[in-house]
């Protein structure tokens, strides 16, 4: 059971678009008799979200590292100014 458990957590982390059904008709393809809620609830196990979700939030940390460089050079050490009148232009 922990060799199908294995083929499961990989198929869904390499491929983030299938579902319950879709590994199991993979798993049917390679020999392995498996119901669609034994796939479920190695998903519930192991803290993976079902397809139509997966892969598309990042996590915090992904985002910072994705994008350190704007953060770094801009984003902190920028400052709008808002006026009235044009800036320069004070008469």
């Amino acid at each position: 059971m922990g060799e199908i458990r294995k083929f499961i957590v990989r198929m869904a982390r390499e491929n983030l678009s299938w579902g319950y059904t879709r590994i199991q008709g993979a798993l049917a393809n390679l020999g392995y008799e498996v119901a669609r809620g034994t796939v479920a609830n190695v998903f519930k196990w192991r803290v993976i979200e079902p397809a139509p979700g997966r892969g598309k939030r990042l996590s915090w940390p992904t985002f910072l590292k994705a994008h350190w460089d704007m953060i770094a050079a801009n984003d902190f050490f920028s400052v709008e100014l808002w006026t009235l009148r044009p800036f320069g232009k004070f008469m």
